[in-house]
């Protein structure tokens, strides 16, 4: 059975915010993305988690990138990202608090070792998206130890990794239905009308979003607008289809007043102060 994302569902299960709440209550967003050429995504990941309503964002970036996350995002605090050293050292939490991992990260062997120690050792909610993905494609002996907790994100060229065969608009529903079988993780086939799998074998149909979001970026937002609500205290499979509706309405929002053919990643960051979430 299939059930569609649309707002009436999506409104019994928006909690209000607390009247009392402090930025730590709101939750804390740690945000590992970004490599030189593709700082952006960071940026564009940690600037939607906290538009999307949580207390704290941490970007974990190269030092390359420290100047131009702040020249426009001063509420955005870092740390440089030195390797798995670095996440060893982190007050990881399991309330409270969400991670992101993969956007413009890159390939290194360095990333592969901190995606493994977190999926050892972290059981904090962990969005896994775009490189971090390949990654975990690349190691499929990785593939035992995810949980509820992760959040997987791909498109159909990173679904067609994690599976080990090419998939198509039709054949993914079927792949990812088997891969959430095998393996209890909330898991998001990104398109048109975006399905998602959560890991208490229920699939979801998205009824929000157009074809202007198929523009760089549009995945960086979603990873951190997923984060947030995860750090927000929803459950993993809470987050991920809320996450994914209010995308989608960040991106209708926008083409209803604009063309499509404009939009921006950015836009749909925009956009989220329309949305009472």
């Amino acid at each position: 059975m299939v059930t569609v994302l649309q707002e009436d569902w999506v409104q019994s299960h928006r909690k209000e915010r607390a009247l009392d709440g402090h930025k730590r209550s709101f939750g804390q967003v740690w945000v590992i993305a970004g490599s030189e050429g593709t700082i952006g995504a960071s940026i564009l990941c940690s600037r939607a988690a906290l538009r999307a309503g949580c207390g704290l964002v941490t970007a974990i970036i190269p030092q390359e990138g420290v100047t131009p996350l702040l020249a426009n995002n001063p509420e955005i605090m870092y740390e440089i990202n030195e390797g798995k050293s670095v996440l060893e050292n982190l007050p990881w939490q399991e309330e409270n608090s969400a991670i992101v991992f993969g956007p413009g990260l890159g390939l290194s062997e360095s990333a592969a070792e901190e995606l493994q120690y977190l999926l050892e050792h972290v059981k904090t909610p962990t969005v896994i998206d775009a490189d971090g993905l390949t990654l975990l494609a690349q190691h499929p002996e990785w593939y035992a130890l995810l949980r509820e907790n992760h959040i997987l994100t791909p498109h159909l060229g990173e679904l067609s990794r994690l599976v080990g065969k090419t998939v198509d608009a039709e054949s993914a529903l079927e792949e990812a239905q088997k891969f959430v079988q095998h393996y209890p993780v909330q898991l998001v086939v990104k398109g048109k009308n975006s399905h998602v799998f959560t890991s208490d074998a229920k699939v979801w149909i998205n009824s929000t979003g157009n074809d202007g979001m198929a523009t760089a970026g549009s995945g960086d937002v979603l990873a951190g607008i997923i984060a947030s609500l995860a750090a927000q205290s929803y459950a993993p499979g809470l987050a991920t289809c809320l996450g994914v509706y209010y995308h989608g309405l960040a991106g209708d929002l926008y083409a209803s007043n604009h063309s499509k053919s404009s939009l921006i990643a950015g836009d749909l960051i925009e956009m989220l102060k329309q949305i009472k979430m």
